[in-house]
């Protein structure tokens, strides 16, 4: 584990390479204010001082329904922005225009829910080994049109791809404008053309991961048929939980479709700490119902929704080749 200040600087100068006289934008909130005055002091230092610190509840209620626009228009005016605030149900309506404007002006740091823990230790991984690892598995798996999915706890999951589809790298380093990922960063992604099994999840996504954490004493467990989640399928040991997630399976039409297969690359990980912005990182497979990220994939449908399902310790093959073995990247 690294220190507040390590992370915060792996993320301006690493990450992000911010410059002498580049200028940074910071939205973050009351809840995450010791993380983003981190990365302001690490800004600082790296741009000269060009930096503006935005504190979310000065401009809207939360949870925000719209971005408020006296943040819309500050973007314009950065290279490198930067989005640290803890998610509230909802504030995805929020996110995705910051995202889309930060893109057309900058490149963007998108940390939703990140907290001192992640800082010191999946923003203190040497990136350079996670973008070497990423781009290697990238050129294994990009092409490949079958994969299949098992772990031990008895995750069976088949997956077809897309060959127009394109598989994303999220290796953490984002040096030229337009683009954006998440920090801590380490995956690579596609978005499923179909899908069938069965799931056993030790977390989930969205405001599940906050609210139930860590699931390993009540995993979720489904069955995906014909990409669609059988809703009646759903089981697990809290059943507040189980209602909950069926209900937002059911939010628009395509919400209970698996649409992104991501692997994780983050090899500096340790243990899941039940925040998804890091643990979707953990080597291994998450996948996700909901938006598939067709700006990203090229998938061809969308939903209002995005709910990550993490699978621990996966095997995984790929048109029958081997590339992970309970967790651990094959990979060199």
């Amino acid at each position: 584990m690294g220190r507040l200040a390590e992370g915060a600087r792996n993320a301006v100068e690493v990450c992000m390479a911010v410059k002498r006289g580049e200028h940074v934008l910071i939205l973050t909130d009351r809840e995450t204010i010791e993380v983003g005055e981190a990365i302001r002091d690490a800004a600082e230092e790296a741009s000269g001082s060009n930096v503006k610190l935005l504190i979310m509840e000065d401009y809207t209620d939360r949870p925000a329904r719209e971005l408020p626009k006296p943040v819309l228009g500050m973007i314009p005016w950065a290279d490198v922005t930067f989005y640290a605030a803890r998610s509230k149900p909802g504030e995805l309506a929020i996110r995705e225009p910051f995202i889309r404007t930060a893109v057309r002006y900058a490149r963007h740091a998108h940390m939703p829910n990140i907290t001192r823990e992640l800082m010191e230790t999946g923003m203190c991984a040497d990136y350079l080994k996670i973008s070497d690892l990423t781009n290697k598995l990238e050129a294994v798996v990009k092409g490949r049109r079958k994969a299949k999915v098992t772990n031990n706890v008895g995750s069976d999951l088949d997956a077809e791809f897309n060959s127009s589809w394109k598989w994303k790298v999220s290796d953490g380093l984002y040096h030229k404008k337009g683009m954006w990922g998440n920090l801590p960063e380490g995956e690579i992604y596609t978005a499923a053309y179909r899908a069938n099994g069965t799931m056993i999840i030790d977390e989930l996504g969205d405001w599940f991961s906050p609210k139930y954490g860590v699931l390993t004493k009540t995993p979720v467990t489904l069955t995906v048929k014909d990409s669609r989640v059988d809703l009646s399928s759903v089981k697990c040991g809290n059943e507040q939980l189980r209602k909950e997630f069926i209900e937002y399976l059911s939010t628009d039409p395509n919400s209970n479709r698996l649409g992104e297969f991501a692997i994780g690359t983050n090899i500096f990980l340790e243990r899941l700490t039940g925040n998804l912005l890091q643990d979707e990182k953990f080597p291994s497979v998450h996948c996700a119902f909901g938006n598939p990220f067709p700006d990203e994939t090229g998938a061809d449908w969308k939903s209002t929704t995005h709910v990550d399902g993490i699978m621990l310790k996966c095997s995984i093959w790929m048109d029958g080749k081997q590339i992970m073995d309970e967790g651990k990247h094959l990979t060199k």
